[in-house]
């Protein structure tokens, strides 16, 4: 007897039974989760195990029947994935696991985009965890010849644009000084002032900030090495380290030799003496936003505040996206407005053709002034009738 049942990420009823081979079967059935449903779920529910247990009595089932689980434990062993995919991954598993890939369709795609967005999941996020889904299916139909459809074909959620948000050099100044002051305060997140200088001078994320190992840190050519598993492309690369950056590093080594000597982490948990890294800055920096008076201010837009403040000083929108790391040129082109002062000192070279372009103003009366004396001469014709 098949039984319902329902689940928290899904807005439908669930059915589950065992199958003539004795797998335990999840699928849902389509069917709201309200009480007075249950009735109509349950019928549909018996329906799904009988025709399931006829096509097994007509050898309709010798196609091996692979479940999400399948997929996604093979996939990440065998591609050793990065970590966006797996954050990718544990979002999925919430509302897949279980499932039958067969049984997972386009209804089964379009409820998901729903269950993100009421959620208040960003449309950029939910088109990545589904993109690590679609990634997964077509290696399985490549590498091992699974018949299995892909259901997230041409279904993904176009790309949101945004304009990246940014500090100005007074806002950054000001952020400064009051780091400044937490410094020296050990109960104050003093590690916040390294944590912000590294990121408006390397444009790293805050995890491969937080979680940069020693042994990723090259001082003989002042750069850190970035591990494939922690970039989104999954390519193995490196970060400059400026003049500022290089500052922080030294001043990070000086502090962990006398705090911290058996640490491997450049920024160590002191509550758990250096054995592992510190793991957030949400809150303190919240509160430092709120300080300096820029509350809705995010850690990520020190990345921006990086590439935005580059675009200003005249770098290329090409430099920036290598700079960036990006895979492409197209994330990097929300910050092109900012060329605006680098492409006006382009214009202003067409100011030294020798061609006069001045309209002749030597007769007593310009093009403007007769403007205005036919107006004038309008509006008292204007009185005039009346």
């Amino acid at each position: 007897m098949s039984k319902i049942y329902t689940r928290e990420n899904s807005p439908y009823w669930w059915v589950e039974y065992k199958s003539p081979k004795g797998e335990r079967i999840r699928t849902s059935l389509k069917v709201p989760k309200e009480k007075r449903y249950k009735e109509i779920a349950q019928q549909k529910a018996n329906q799904i195990e009988f025709e399931h247990w006829k096509e097994w009595q007509m050898g309709k089932l010798d196609k091996p029947r692979y479940t999400f689980d399948d997929l996604m434990l093979r996939w990440i062993e065998e591609k050793n994935p990065g970590r966006s995919d797996i954050y990718s991954i544990a979002a999925l598993n919430k509302i897949l696991k279980g499932q039958q890939l067969n049984q997972i369709n386009g209804q089964t795609i379009s409820d998901i985009k729903n269950i993100w967005s009421t959620e208040g999941v960003s449309s950029n996020t939910i088109r990545r965890r589904l993109n690590s889904f679609s990634s997964a299916i077509n290696y399985a139909r490549k590498e091992w010849e699974w018949d299995i459809e892909n259901p997230v074909s041409c279904r993904l959620p176009a790309v949101e644009e945004y304009e990246a948000d940014h500090l100005t050099y007074e806002q950054a100044r000001r952020f400064v000084n009051a780091l400044k002051k937490r410094s020296s305060q050990p109960y104050n997140a003093p590690h916040l002032f390294d944590f912000f200088v590294l990121a408006v001078n390397t444009g790293m994320r805050k995890n491969e900030i937080l979680s940069c190992r020693l042994d990723q840190i090259d001082l003989d050519n002042q750069c850190i090495h970035l591990k494939r598993m922690e970039q989104k492309n999954r390519k193995r690369t490196a970060t400059p380290l400026n003049k500022s950056a290089m500052k922080v590093i030294n001043r990070r080594l000086s502090f962990i030799k006398k705090h911290f000597p058996n640490s491997t982490w450049l920024f160590p948990n002191a509550l758990r003496k250096g054995e592992i890294h510190i793991k957030d800055v949400k809150r303190s920096f919240k509160t430092l936003c709120k300080e300096v008076g820029c509350g809705s201010f995010r850690i990520h837009d020190l990345r921006h505040t990086f590439a935005s403040w580059l675009i200003q000083e005249g770098e290329g929108i090409f430099k920036v996206s290598k700079a960036l790391r990006h895979s492409s040129i197209t994330p990097t082109q929300r910050y092109t407005h900012l060329e605006l002062e680098d492409l006006r000192k382009t214009h202003e070279a067409i100011d030294v053709m020798p061609i006069d372009f001045d309209l002749d103003t030597s007769e007593e009366e310009t093009e403007s002034d007769s403007f205005q004396s036919w107006k004038r001469s309008l509006t008292k014709n204007k009185r005039e009738c009346t």
